[in-house]
């Protein structure tokens, strides 16, 4: 037999293990209606008249002291909770769980209103302002300057390059007093079949005798010829320079050059009577 105290107000009932299980222990007291758990003050007897008598005398108790209270309203008789007898004990109620409290809706939101397309921005360039003549003049003129320049420093690439803007090219250095250089690549001169010979009847003179070839496929200045004369012990004994009217023999007429390809005879006599050279080397350069 199971018998359980109420935690408030000291009823006992019976009970059994299916009304504590269903909700964890947690019961109503049939007297003072309060919940409490029946598990903390549960208790068992045998299942015998000891569990009988003992809620037989309680509900004899709780008579006597409900009698008592009737008789004589100055005493108050304490109520012996062993005595109540078993049929007058309040019913023992298990605990419904609480209804959860309903929540507090939230208002529906509003329905957006369609938003408005903004506006496209534009950006409007600012008008430009018109340039001024002179600011024009002044590019133009600039240029111009540049370009001069750049003809006069290649004049010479450019005149060989479009042999048609030479006389163009002259006329305008003619004023300035310079000229329109030709190509002077003296790496495509060569100087073959030379020899130098004793002049015969005339001691102390001697010939030498060259072929100048230009290996160019343009136009060339005549270039300056080196020669060296060396002695017995291969050292220079004597150097000269000859430009070209002198081994041409006449003076060159303005704009004369070498055509591309051209084979050229050279003739000199020199005159060395206190120089006995046996030897000699020819060397051709732009000065």
């Amino acid at each position: 037999m199971l018998i359980t105290t109420c935690s408030h107000c000291q009823a006992r009932f019976r009970v059994s293990p299916q009304q504590l299980n269903v909700r964890q222990g947690q019961v109503r007291c049939g007297r003072c209606n309060q919940i409490f758990n029946g598990f903390q003050s549960l208790e068992r007897f045998p299942d015998d008249d000891t569990g009988s008598r003992l809620l037989a005398a309680q509900e004899a108790a709780e008579r006597d002291q409900a009698r008592a209270a009737m008789s004589s309203a100055t005493v108050d008789l304490p109520l012996d909770a062993s005595a109540a007898p078993v049929d007058d004990m309040p019913a023992l109620e298990t605990v419904e769980p609480a209804a959860p409290e309903p929540r507090a809706s939230r208002p529906a939101p509003a329905a957006r209103e369609p938003l408005e397309p903004e506006p496209e921005l534009t950006l409007e360039m600012p008008p430009r302002k018109p340039v001024s003549r002179a600011w024009s003049f002044g590019v133009v003129l600039l240029a111009l300057i540049l370009l001069l320049e750049v003809a006069f420093a290649f004049r010479g690439p450019v005149a060989q390059r479009y042999p048609a803007l030479r006389p163009a090219l002259e006329a305008a250095c003619e004023p300035f007093k310079c000229t329109v250089p030709w190509v002077r690549e003296d790496g495509l001169l060569k100087l073959e079949d030379s020899e130098m010979l004793e002049v015969p009847g005339k001691p102390g003179e001697i010939a030498l005798g060259a072929r100048l070839r230009n290996l160019a496929s343009v136009a060339q200045e005549y270039p300056h010829l080196e020669l060296t004369l060396t002695d017995n012990t291969g050292q220079a004994a004597a150097r000269r320079v000859f430009r070209p009217t002198d081994y041409l023999g006449r003076p060159l007429a303005p704009g004369e050059v070498m055509a591309p390809g051209i084979e050229l005879a050279l003739h000199l006599r020199l005159h060395t009577p206190n120089l006995k050279a046996t030897g000699y080397e020819l060397l051709l350069f732009y000065p």
